[in-house]
This record gives structure tokens, sequence and C-alpha cells, in this order.
């Protein structure tokens, strides 16, 4: 078991053999910088597109018509059993008058003055927004059923065209996300490869004197999270510069197009990129290190 005066020697050890080997070093982490940026800019692509169906979510409701012959009562009692229901985001009251000042402008004015008064025939409406449209025809199949409901209006195919998109893209954004990873994981561990052989001599002598495999990783292992370290905050720094470049630049007039503020995403951002940088680093010198002392067991070999 190491003691901790040997833990200090070998994490200043990997830090002197880090700036020794600066060069393999530096082309480390600018490989692992760019692997980071894409894997990166996938997810913020994934976010932004998430956030637009999200929006769309909540453009798509139903209007739910109340019967005539409801009271003022009955007309509390059902806004608030639609507020009650787990898969409703919002609900909004548009009474009759304001129904027919709302969307009259669309009949002709003579069609509109016979409907003032009590001779208005529209019903009073319940605008409802969903959480999840996935839910759609269960939520759907609730109200309906719902006593002094007349009738639901609503846009069942936009509504399912909407959930099997969004689908879509959660899958596709989160393989490719996992596939940058894995593929800067292999040209870390490749990268690290170069540096192994090159100080292999330096392995062949420690081995001699009869130093175990642990003693001899650790170095390496410090110098890979050195690396991702040092790429995770490269990369969090370029693409908070990009972004917010692009935020700045990309304005859209309709909001369901507004791209998220890097103020909403810096934090997973950051973690993301200092752990996931770290954990490549180290598990690619683990990996590394683990292919040389198992298959070439020192400079003799």
């Amino acid at each position: 078991m190491m003691r901790f005066h040997d833990v200090q020697y070998l994490v200043r050890e990997g830090c002197r053999n880090t700036w020794q080997n600066r060069l393999m070093a530096l082309a480390s982490v600018g490989v692992l910088v760019c692997c980071l940026l894409l894997t990166g800019f996938s997810y913020l692509v994934f976010v932004n597109v998430d956030q637009m169906f999200q929006n769309a979510y909540e453009q798509n409701v139903m209007a739910v018509y109340l019967n005539s012959d409801q009271t003022d009562e009955d007309v509390v009692r059902i806004g608030e059993a639609l507020e009650e229901m787990d898969n409703v985001a919002s609900v909004t009251y548009l009474s009759k008058e304001e129904f027919l000042a709302q969307y009259g402008a669309a009949l002709q004015e003579n069609t509109m003055e016979s409907f003032e008064g009590e001779n208005n025939p529209l019903p009073d409406t319940y605008i409802v927004s969903m959480k999840d449209l996935a839910l759609f025809q269960q939520t759907l199949d609730a109200v309906s059923a719902m006593p002094g409901v007349e009738e639901v209006s609503y846009d069942a195919d936009t509504a399912a065209t909407l959930t099997k998109v969004r689908q879509v893209v959660m899958v596709v954004g989160g393989t490719i996300i996992v596939v940058l990873l894995a593929v800067s994981l292999f040209i870390i561990v490749n990268t690290i490869k170069l540096t192994v052989y090159n100080r292999r001599l330096e392995i062949y002598i420690m081995k001699s004197v009869g130093a175990t495999d642990g003693f001899i990783r650790f170095p390496f292992v410090v110098e890979g999270m050195l690396v991702g370290l040092i790429a995770g905050g490269v990369g969090y720094g370029l693409i908070a510069l990009l972004y917010r470049t692009l935020v700045k630049n990309f304005v859209f007039e309709n909001p369901l197009l507004a791209l998220v503020p890097f103020s909403q995403e810096w934090m997973p951002l950051l973690i993301g990129f200092l752990a996931g940088g770290t954990l490549v680093g180290i598990c690619g010198s683990v990996i590394s290190m683990g292919k040389y002392l198992k298959q070439e067991g020192g400079y003799g070999a």
C-alpha cells in the first residue's frame, strides 16, 4: 500500500513528466479539445431542438367547450378539475363574451352584431395546454368524459408528429454524444501509447528496481488527468465564446426558433467538459499503460 509520501512523489512526477513531454501533452490536449467541442455542440443542438419542440408543445393546445346550461359554479368546478389533472400544464378560461371579442373579427359585421348580448351562441371555453404530448390521447379521453363538457377541439396529427420527431431527436442526439466520447477515448488512448512507448526505457528501469505496476502507472494517470482538465477548461472557454457569439448574431423573429441562452446551460457544460475531459484522460492512461505492461512488460520485452 502506497504511503502519502509516495503519492506526493508520484503526483510531482506526473506533473514533471507532463511538462517534459509537453509537445505530446499539447497534441493530446488539442485532440481532446476538438472532440469535446464536437460533443458540446451536439449537446447544445439537442438542447435547442428540445426547447423548440417544448415551445411547439405549448402552442398545441385543446379547446374545451362547455355545455350552454352550465351555471357559474359548474364552470368554476370544471376549471378546478382540469387544473388538478396530472398532465395539464395550464388552464385559461375564456368566457363566451371574451371568445366573441377575440375571434369575432373573422365574422361579418352584421353577424357580429347579431351575436352580441343574450344572442351570443358561443360556449364558455377552457384553453388547456399539456405537459407531455405523448399522453395526449389519454388526457383527451379524460377531459371529454368530464360532466359539463360538450366538445373538445384539438389537432391530434400535430401532437402525434411532434411527439415522434422529438423522440427521434433525443435518440439521435444521445447516440452522437456517445459516439463522439468513444472516438475521443480511442484517440487519447493511441496518443498516450506514443508517450508510453517513448518512455519505455524509464519504465524498464523502474521495473528492474522492483517497482509495482501500480507505482509505474500512477504518474501516467496524473498526466492523463492533467491533460483532461486542461482540455476541459480550454474546450469550455472556446464553446462559451463561440456559442455566445452565435446567440448574439442569430436573432429570430419567431420566438419558437429562439436559441437557448448560454447562461441557462453553463453549469452542465462546465461540469461535463471538466469531468468528461478528466475521465477520458484518466481512462486513456489506464488503458494504454495496462496494455503496455501486459503485452510488453518493459523495455527488455
